[in-house]
């Protein structure tokens, strides 16, 4: 909490003609979420972690809101990362002038980690948008949930990876949890929820593929370098994507779907980013994986409180499931 309102104390909004500029000292921002914290190491990661497990999760709320003001997934994305991309491109110039990081910087590396990049944050980003117009924030964010479970059976199908007892016990556990809640939607609200459904898997699995590939990408370049190039990378390719799509000197957003927008974009992309890297250099992939349990249960508690969502014992038993299915897949 700290952190964000240093952050926040040296954020200066304007609003000037319809449109919003966003002044942030990039500098100041890097070295308060990545520099050591006074707490222990251990303290202070599992910290991060929960805090970018919750404001990860509490981003298909905000989409909602957004979508209430007639805003199509395009626009919200394209100022989603016209807000965030200055930040990521603040970051790797800062970590640039490190000769060493120079270094890294091949044609190579860079070309692959932006095409990695297009899978993690362009398709399965977008993908997740459409989706969430036509199913709940928990069912979306549930179904989103279960990409571990994509990574190992791809690992399996690519890398020849074998797939243990527990794994597959874990599979089992984590599909019937998020069965339990389509079964109950698709009940409720109609044959939409099939292709909402269908569209956040592929975006699981697109993320998947970002997870899987960027995995050699990232012990060459380090996390953090590695993850500015590809949200630049991928922002350039959603900005390009509004632009031949959209009318770019009439974009159909108001006022208030700006401020969700820019909420999304800072607290739900941005800090949770930063958040993730700093709670993995002190605890490790594992437990910030474990920490990030916490997600499913934030969002179905705002989905209730914010959007009106209903909560019934398919929701409590699906989130469950699915938790203790991630859980053991990802046990030591």
């Amino acid at each position: 909490m700290v952190a964000i309102r240093q952050l926040l104390a040296k954020a200066k909004l304007s609003f000037s003609n319809g449109s919003i500029s966003c002044i942030i000292n990039t500098t100041q921002f890097f070295r308060i979420i990545i520099m050591p914290s006074p707490l222990s190491q251990l303290n202070a990661g599992f910290l991060f972690a929960i805090g970018a497990a919750s404001l990860f999760a509490i981003r298909p709320i905000f989409v909602k809101l957004v979508y209430q003001q007639g805003v199509d997934p395009t626009t919200l994305i394209a100022f989603r990362m016209l807000f965030s991309m200055p930040i990521y491109l603040g970051m790797l110039i800062w970590l640039t002038r490190d000769p060493l990081k120079r270094q890294k910087l091949t044609l190579k590396n860079v070309v692959a980690t932006s095409v990695v990049g297009w899978f993690g944050y362009y398709f399965a980003s977008y993908l997740d948008l459409l989706g969430l117009q036509y199913v709940t924030a928990q069912l979306g964010r549930m179904v989103l949930y279960i990409y571990p479970t994509i990574v190992v059976l791809l690992g399996a199908l690519f890398f020849r990876e074998p797939l243990k007892l527990r794994t597959l016990v874990s599979l089992f556990i984590t599909y019937a949890g998020v069965l339990l809640i389509f079964s109950h939607d698709l009940n409720a609200y109609g044959e939409e929820v099939k292709v909402g459904t269908a569209l956040i898997l592929l975006s699981a699995l697109s993320f998947s593929f970002y997870l899987l590939f960027g995995k050699s990408l990232i012990a060459q370049l380090g996390s953090r370098l590695f993850t500015s190039i590809a949200l630049t990378s991928a922002s350039i390719a959603i900005l390009s994507h509004y632009a031949l799509t959209h009318s770019v000197t009439n974009p159909q957003v108001n006022d208030e779907a700006l401020f969700w927008i820019f909420v999304i974009a800072i607290f739900c992309t941005v800090i949770p980013t930063f958040f993730t890297t700093a709670a993995v250099e002190r605890i490790g992939a594992d437990k910030t994986g474990i920490a990030a349990m916490v997600g499913p249960g934030f969002t179905a508690i705002f989905a209730v409180l914010i959007l009106s969502e209903a909560f019934t014992l398919f929701h409590l038993g699906g989130i469950l499931l699915t938790v203790f299915g991630v859980w053991i897949l990802r046990k030591p």
